[in-house]
């Protein structure tokens, strides 16, 4: 098994490693090997913007189903092997019915114009095989690479969340459409919030002619 470095299945081998050898008395250092992996550690900087992820999207339109792939998880937030666990009956909504929780869950698309126009409802599933989530994780990591997208496939997965910020999303609403707790979501993504965060929130607010009006004299 090949995994890259500094990456959770990365540290999860060496780890798993480790233990067996302790168990059965042999000399190692695959602790050594387990990288600096670390969720909360996922930069801003390190994540693309959206103009990049649609014109990433355009470039692979050679490969009909990584192209699908790449935009289901561009637009509904979905981890690697999520892709090959999803339908859209009830397009465009998502449903996810085998993840990493195993809860099954629904996604939505915060641009429903992507999902439009990338013609997301034709599911075009890559025809890969795994025997576990992070088999076909890795499939898909591996592929990304080889077409040309310049960043790792988790990283449509932190824009959509970045992208949940920035629309307003209630973080606990957020959180539970990406399948996670909002523990980790506060953890990883709450350092986020940047002043301008804060400001639009804020003119968001005040700009509702439903909102609480102070009292007067």
């Amino acid at each position: 098994m090949i995994t890259q470095p500094n990456t959770r299945s990365r540290r999860r081998y060496a780890l798993a490693f480790a233990y067996l050898c302790d168990i059965a008395g042999i000399e190692h250092n695959f602790r050594k090997k387990t990288g600096n992996y670390n969720p909360t550690a996922v930069s801003p900087r390190s994540i693309p913007d959206d103009s990049l992820i649609a014109h990433i999207y355009s470039i692979l339109s050679p490969f009909p189903q990584w192209q699908w792939a790449y935009g289901m998880m561009a637009c509904y937030g979905l981890r690697n092997h999520e892709v090959m666990f999803c339908d859209l009956e009830d397009f465009p909504i998502c449903y996810i019915f085998r993840g990493k929780s195993k809860q099954e869950r629904y996604s939505y698309s915060l641009y429903p114009e992507w999902a439009d126009e990338w013609k997301l409802r034709e599911m075009k599933k890559p025809q890969i095989t795994g025997k576990t989530h992070g088999d076909l994780g890795n499939r898909i990591t591996h592929a990304f690479k080889r077409y040309g997208v310049p960043f790792a496939p988790y990283n449509l997965r932190h824009a959509w969340a970045r992208r949940s910020i920035d629309f307003g999303y209630d973080p606990s609403l957020a959180a539970a459409l990406m399948g996670h707790g909002l523990d980790v979501h506060t953890r990883i993504y709450q350092l986020w919030l940047t002043r301008d965060t804060y400001d639009q929130a804020y003119q968001k607010l005040l700009s509702d002619p439903n909102r609480p009006k102070p009292p007067h004299n």
